[in-house]
């Protein structure tokens, strides 16, 4: 089963979500953070001179392909509530269109999705049952299924979002979706003996610099 694991924090996330592979995927929403602690990254936030850069980049990226582009109103902020929100549990049969009426709402009428009100307001007003997507939530079986996403990715190696898995395959970030068409269509550009070959050096070359 193919997937796509995001997290409402990431603008990147936001543009690979405007442009979807034509491939069936399985929604899954989880925490960057999680992922960065456990892989013991810093987040781009934490690191002032990238978190400016890719501001600058994701700016130039909406306008060269004509994405409608601004940030929430507070960033970062708290996603675990838009993320229980956007799990198959307590969206239902309308994940898909939960999922797209908050990225809206958020990088595009730049509202703050860490505040639950504003979340159910959104939903509401896209006829999506937002206070009863947000009461379901806090159940038990949406909690679960966001912890057990993290998890699933991690076992991919995933350590970012936005990341796919297509048979196994891992491809992260928003630039990677041409490379996973590709990958679909018996065309990728891998040469998988040099990967090996390289993965080698690499390896060894890590090992060494251990002190």
């Amino acid at each position: 089963m193919n997937k796509f694991y995001f997290d409402y924090l990431s603008p990147f996330s936001y543009f690979a979500w405007t442009r979807l592979p034509d491939i069936e995927l399985t929604f899954c929403p989880v925490s960057l953070g999680a992922l960065l602690n456990h892989w013991e990254i810093k987040g781009p936030g934490e690191v002032k001179p990238k978190r400016e850069f890719l501001l600058r980049s994701a700016i130039r990226y909406a306008r060269l392909h004509n994405i409608p582009f601004t940030t929430p109103l507070e960033h970062p902020f708290n996603s675990l509530y838009a993320l229980r929100m956007s799990t198959l549990f307590a969206a239902q049969e309308k994940q898909k269109e939960v999922i797209s009426c908050i990225w809206k709402a958020g990088f595009i009428s730049r509202l703050d999705l860490g505040k639950p009100e504003v979340l159910i307001k959104a939903l509401d007003q896209a006829k999506l049952d937002g206070e009863g997507i947000y009461e379901r939530s806090f159940e038990r079986n949406a909690k679960l299924e966001v912890k057990n996403n993290i998890k699933e990715a991690i076992t991919y190696g995933a350590f970012g979002v936005p990341s796919f898995i297509v048979n196994n395959e891992l491809f992260w970030g928003n630039d990677s979706i041409d490379d996973l068409v590709r990958f679909t269509q018996d065309k990728d550009l891998l040469d998988r003996g040099l990967y090996t070959e390289l993965l080698k050096t690499t390896n060894r070359g890590a090992a060494q610099s251990i002190p």
